[in-house]
Parts: structure tokens; sequence; C-alpha cells
């Protein structure tokens, strides 16, 4: 098994141990859940991608382009 070597600071690793001691895990083990569940959840739920195209209605239209000036920075006065 990999080791990895990781510097934090000192209100990290407290907060780390008391969460490991929460779930009764050992700092290793817990660590290692915590960077597997990162990993696992990458902001998109599962099969989101696979959708692109799947609506079937007609009244789903792109909307018509806005004119770049309207995007112009206002002017404060």
């Amino acid at each position: 098994m990999a080791q990895l070597s990781l510097y934090v600071d000192d209100s990290t690793l407290e907060d780390l141990r008391r969460d490991a001691a929460r779930e009764g895990k050992t700092l290793s083990k817990y660590a290692a859940g915590v960077l597997r569940e990162r990993k696992e959840r990458n902001g998109w739920p599962p099969g989101f991608f696979n959708l692109y195209g799947a609506c079937d209605d007609d009244t789903f239209v792109v909307p018509p382009e806005i004119p770049w000036e309207l995007d112009a920075p206002r002017k404060t006065l």
C-alpha cells in the first residue's frame, strides 16, 4: 500500500483527528475516505452527460443572441 505525507496546519489536523475519532476510524483511514469521496464527487450527478440531446420538446428552443453592446460596462455617475 502506498503512503502519502501531508503538511497541514494544527487546526486542520485537530479537525481531522476529531472527525476520525467520531467515526471510529484511524486518522489514515479517515483521510483516505475523505480523498476517495472527493474523487467520486465531481459535481455532476451520475448519468448527467448522458442526458445531452434527450429533451424531445419542440418548445425548447435556443434563445436569440443578445447584442454585445448590452454587455458593456455601465458608467457610474
